[in-house]
């Protein structure tokens, strides 16, 4: 009984470090849920906003790419991650395509 109460201490606090998220996952989560929001915001502007404000957008995503890519770096395991940010990219690059198509055509 004695050696069992120093163990399911031990346990305890093995189970409470692993299970808890770290402070860099936290932040991964926080930036790639703020990246994600940033690409879904922009995909609802009007097609006028988005000729007019289009440097400013680009700069801002590319800021934010380099803000998440930072973050990410510096997790072991970022498979989580890469979903959201692939999809996010990739919602992007449609919406880049066919604003700098509008801008050519007029």
């Amino acid at each position: 009984m004695k050696n069992s109460i120093p163990l399911l201490g031990f346990f305890l606090i093995a189970i409470s470090l692993t299970s808890c998220k770290t402070q860099e996952e936290k932040k991964a989560e926080q930036v790639t849920n703020n990246y994600v929001r940033f690409v879904d915001s922009i995909s609802h502007k009007s097609t006028d906003d988005l000729l007019s404000n289009w440097a400013i957008i680009n700069t801002s995503f590319e800021n934010k790419t380099a803000e998440i890519n930072t973050e990410i770096d510096k997790l072991e395991d970022n498979h989580d991650f890469d979903a959201k940010i692939d999809s996010a990219i990739a919602k992007y690059e449609v919406l880049k395509k066919s604003v700098l198509l509008l801008k050519e055509n007029k």
